[in-house]
C-alpha cells in the first residue's frame, strides 16, 4: 500500500510542472486573441459582409454579438484606396493591406501557440522545441511588418489610433523576443508567460477599435540574432566605422578595388556589394585609429561575396541606413573617370 501511495505522489509531482507551465496562458485567452486578430483582419477586407460586421462572440463578456464600430466602417473606403507602400512582388499596397499583414501575423502567432497547449486544454501538446523555426519566422515577419507600418507614416490611421496601435505592436516585439529566447533555452514557463502577454496585447489592439485614440508611444529595438539558414560574417573594418554602429541596425557594404578595364589598364572603383544587411554584433576598439569588427547577418550567397570582398578589396566601408529603410536600390559602380569625364 505504501509503495502504491508513493508512486501516486511521485506521479503527481512529475505532472505538476507541465500544468504549471501553462498557468499564465489558458486556451480561452489565446483562442480569443486569435479570434480578435482574425476579425480585425476581415474588418479591413474589401467586402467584409454582414457576418463580419455583426459577429457572434464569447470573448467579450456580456456581449454575444460584436458590431463593427461605425467610425471604422466610414474610414475603410479611404484606407483601402490610399496606397502607402510599393512592394517588389505585391505591387502597390493600400493602408488597409499593410495593417492586415500585421494582424494576420499576430493571428498566426496565436494559432501556433495554441498547438503547444496540453490536450486537456484543447491543444495539440506540440513541444515548443518543435516549433522554434515557426516562431523565429513569425518574429522576423512581425519585425518587418511593424517596420513597414512605421515607414509608411500612418500614425493617423484608424481615425488617429494608428500611433497607439504601433506602440502596442512595438511592445509585442519585446515579448516575442523574450518568447523565442525562452524556446532556445527550453524554458516552458518563460515561453507561456510571454505568450500570455502577447495574447493580451493582441486583444488590446482589438479593444482600441472600440475606444477613443490613446496618446501612447513605446519604442523597442528588436534583438539582432542569427536566423536558420543565415550566416554571421565577421569583418575587420576601421575603428572609426564602428564607433557609432549599433547591433540591430541595417547597413550597406561598399568595396573599393582595382578593376581591369577594357584597355587593359587598372582603375580603382567602388561598388555596393551588399545592401540592407543586419548588424548582429559590434566590437569597438579603445581608439578610432585601431581596427574594429562588425558581424553581419547574411544569406549564404551574401556571405560568399562578403568573404570575396574581404580577400580582394583594398578597402571596405560599412554604411549605416536610416531606421526602417529596407529598400534595395540598383547602384552603378563609382569611379573618378565617370565623375570627371
Amino acid at each position: 500500500m505504501k509503495l502504491k501511495i508513493t508512486i501516486l505522489i511521485l506521479s503527481a509531482m512529475l505532472a505538476a510542472p507541465a500544468a504549471g507551465y501553462c498557468a499564465s496562458l489558458s486556451m480561452e485567452e489565446v483562442a480569443c486573441a486569435s479570434e480578435d486578430m482574425q476579425l480585425l483582419y476581415y474588418y479591413l477586407a474589401p467586402e467584409p459582409g454582414q457576418t463580419v460586421k455583426e459577429r457572434p462572440t464569447k470573448c467579450h463578456g456580456a456581449q454575444t454579438t460584436l458590431k463593427m464600430p461605425d467610425w471604422l466602417e466610414k474610414d475603410l473606403p479611404a484606407m483601402r484606396e490610399r496606397k502607402v507602400w510599393k512592394d517588389p512582388e505585391e505591387g502597390d499596397l493600400s493602408e488597409a493591406q499593410v495593417w492586415q499583414t500585421a494582424f494576420s501575423i499576430l493571428y498566426e502567432l496565436a494559432a501556433t501557440t495554441q498547438k503547444t497547449l496540453p490536450n486537456e486544454q484543447g491543444g495539440a501538446a506540440v513541444p515548443i522545441s518543435k516549433l522554434d523555426v515557426n516562431f523565429d519566422d513569425i518574429r522576423l515577419r512581425l519585425i518587418m511588418s511593424v517596420d513597414r507600418l512605421t515607414r509608411a507614416d500612418i500614425s493617423n490611421s484608424f481615425s488617429g489610433r494608428g500611433a497607439a496601435l504601433l506602440s502596442t505592436m512595438n511592445m509585442g516585439m519585446k515579448y516575442i523576443d523574450a518568447l523565442t529566447d525562452a524556446i532556445a533555452k527550453d524554458d516552458k514557463e518563460g515561453f507561456y508567460e510571454n505568450a500570455g502577454e502577447l495574447s493580451k496585447l493582441s486583444r488590446d489592439l482589438f479593444a482600441q477599435m472600440f475606444e477613443a485614440p490613446r496618446a501612447v508611444t513605446f519604442k523597442y529595438m528588436p534583438k539582432a540574432r542569427m536566423f536558420p539558414g543565415y550566416r554571421g560574417v565577421s569583418l575587420k573594418v576601421s575603428g572609426s566605422q564602428v564607433m557609432f554602429l549599433e547591433s540591430g541596425e541595417r547597413v550597406d557594404m561598399l568595396v573599393t578595388f582595382d578593376a581591369l578595364m577594357g584597355s587593359g589598364a587598372k582603375e580603382k572603383v567602388t561598388a555596393t556589394i551588399l545592401q540592407n544587411v543586419l548588424v548582429v554584433k559590434v566590437f569597438r576598439p579603445a581608439s578610432p585609429s585601431e581596427p574594429g569588427v562588425v558581424q553581419l547577418l547574411c544569406n549564404p550567397n551574401e556571405a560568399q561575396y562578403a568573404a570575396l570582398s574581404f580577400a580582394q578589396a583594398s578597402n571596405i566601408v560599412i554604411v549605416r541606413r536610416a531606421a526602417g529603410d529596407l529598400e534595395m536600390r540598383p547602384m552603378e559602380i563609382a569611379s573618378f573617370r565617370k565623375l570627371f569625364k
